[in-house]
C-alpha cells in the first residue's frame, strides 16, 4: 500500500513546479505602469481601446444596473430607479460608440422607444403602469438580443439583490 503522506508531498511538489514554470513562461507585464510604459501614443490608445472592449462590456454594466433598477422598483424607490435607468441608457449609448453596428437596433428597440415609455411610467408613480412597462422593457431587450444574434441571452427578473442599497 502506498504511503498517503508521500503521495501528498509529491502532489504538492508537482503543483509548485508546474505553477512556477507557468509564471516564468508568461510574456505579460506584471507592472502596474503597463500603460505609462507604453512607447507611443498610438500604442497607448490601442491598449485603452482593448480594455474598454466592445458592446459586451456595456451589457455587463447594463445587467448590473438592471438588477438595482428592478429592486428599486420593487422597493418603490423611484428616484433610484430613475437614476439606474438613466445609467442603463448611458451605458448603451457608450456601447454604441464602441460598436456602431449595435446602434440601429439599440435605438429602434430601446433608446428612442421603450426607454421613453419606461421613464414616463416611473414618473407617473403608478405601480401597475410601471410594472407593465418594466415587462415591456424586458421584451424589448430580448427582442434586441434576437436581432443582434444573441438569442441565448434572455433578460429575466433578477432573483437576488447585488447591491446593498435600497
Amino acid at each position: 500500500m502506498a504511503n498517503p503522506l508521500k503521495n501528498k508531498n509529491l502532489n504538492m511538489f508537482l503543483f509548485v513546479a508546474l505553477f512556477s514554470s507557468t509564471l516564468s513562461a508568461n510574456n505579460y507585464s506584471t507592472s502596474s505602469d503597463w500603460l505609462i510604459e507604453t512607447n507611443t501614443t498610438q500604442e497607448k490608445f490601442k491598449k485603452i481601446q482593448k480594455q474598454l472592449r466592445g458592446f459586451d462590456l456595456a451589457m455587463v454594466e447594463v445587467g448590473y444596473r438592471f438588477n438595482s433598477f428592478y429592486f428599486a422598483l420593487k422597493d418603490k424607490n423611484y428616484p433610484l430607479a430613475n437614476y439606474q435607468f438613466d445609467k442603463i441608457k448611458k451605458a448603451i449609448d457608450n456601447g454604441t460608440v464602441r460598436r456602431p453596428k449595435r446602434k440601429h437596433n439599440s435605438q429602434i428597440m430601446f433608446l428612442d422607444t421603450q426607454y421613453k415609455k419606461m421613464k414616463e411610467a416611473i414618473d407617473s408613480n403608478k405601480s401597475k403602469l410601471i410594472w407593465q412597462e418594466f415587462n415591456n422593457t424586458k421584451v424589448s431587450c430580448n427582442a434586441c438580443h434576437v436581432a443582434e444574434n444573441v438569442p441565448f441571452i434572455k433578460v429575466i427578473n433578477p432573483q437576488y439583490r447585488w447591491q446593498p442599497i435600497k
